[in-house]
């Protein structure tokens, strides 16, 4: 299944406040994958902090 980007339009303030919020995510997230023994549920947690990452980083280059 093909998935179809999504394009946002936000104004330097919101951006700058969905960065925060993305940041503090990427921090839960870590902090998860530190207090899980299950193998693949850290391997979720792995991969969804991948994702938030890569999502921070895109935030970052538009502004």
């Amino acid at each position: 299944m093909k998935e179809d980007p999504v394009q946002l339009t936000l104004t330097p303030e919101e951006q700058e406040v969905l960065a925060g919020a993305v940041k503090s995510a990427i921090s839960d997230v870590g902090t998860e994958v530190g207090h899980t023994d299950n193998q693949a549920m850290r391997l979720g947690l792995q991969k969804r902090k991948k994702v938030l990452m890569a999502i921070l980083d895109r935030l970052r280059v538009t502004v």
